[in-house]
């Protein structure tokens, strides 16, 4: 096929992926990009991304938080020109539309980046059949009739010992207001397409206000430290938000009923 000089052709089964990875991620690394898509089992695409990713880059369908250099290492966004190469091939979300002025503040990167290593270290274990960000979840709720509520950050949906469980994810990084967390607890109890609600955070302080702002809530919640539970996933220990606030391994949290 001729392409004309100065355009770039784009594929479907290896641009389009690298794409929509960078897209319902908001923010992420070239490694942690890598990594996913080879959990996909996409290797052809995996042994051309560093490429491929800059070719990208070039014609601006993807660019750099360069606000963040302080990183380390290149972190990547999609483009207004990105989302609108994904919408001409039906790949659109109600929630960010490419006439989107700010994909996403530069403050919400590091929410953004954590949020990408409790979806690898699902993924690491074999267990994760799927994967929703929040910008998925969001452009869902917003066009759905009734049954979704909570804007989650993620929602995941494990198989474990033949049982498959659809976990609603959390990351939160700094305090909320008490009026906020009042809202959040309504939001929880009417919630009914997650079996359990995880809450991680960066700080044990967090992980005790959680608990005690989100104790009374119906719905079975789990806190813990974010990094603790990518390093030990199922075994890792789990204060909970039962009348006793016992402390569970998540393995075990999956078939605690809520009393």
């Amino acid at each position: 096929m001729r392409y004309y000089k100065g355009y770039i052709a784009l594929s479907e089964t290896c641009d389009v992926p690298v794409l929509l990875h960078v897209r319902n991620a908001r923010a992420l690394c070239f490694d942690q990009l890598r990594e996913l898509l080879s959990h996909e089992m996409l290797a052809v695409i995996v042994r051309s991304l560093r490429w491929r990713v800059a070719r990208l880059e070039k014609v601006g369908l993807v660019a750099r938080f360069n606000e963040r250099r302080f990183l380390g290492r290149p972190v990547y966004r999609i483009t207004q020109l990105g989302l609108e190469c994904l919408e001409s091939r039906g790949h659109c979300l109600v929630s960010l539309p490419s006439d989107t002025e700010q994909i996403l503040h530069p403050s919400k990167i590091a929410h953004a980046l954590e949020l990408v290593n409790i979806h690898l270290a699902f993924a690491r274990t074999g267990l994760l059949r799927s994967w929703k960000t929040d910008l998925e979840i969001t452009s869902r709720n917003l066009v759905a009739a009734s049954g979704a509520i909570k804007d989650y950050d993620a929602i995941a949906e494990i198989e474990v010992d033949g049982c498959t469980r659809s976990i609603g994810i959390e990351y939160e990084r700094s305090a909320k207001s008490v009026t906020r967390y009042a809202a959040i607890r309504e939001a929880l109890d009417e919630d009914m397409t997650t079996d359990l609600v995880l809450y991680l955070t960066a700080s044990d302080d967090i992980v005790y206000l959680l608990a005690t702002e989100l104790r009374s809530a119906r719905k079975r919640i789990a806190f813990a430290l974010s990094d603790a539970f990518r390093r030990s996933l199922l075994e890792t220990r789990t204060l909970t938000n039962t009348a006793s606030s016992e402390i569970v391994t998540f393995r075990e949290l999956l078939n605690l009923k809520h009393p």
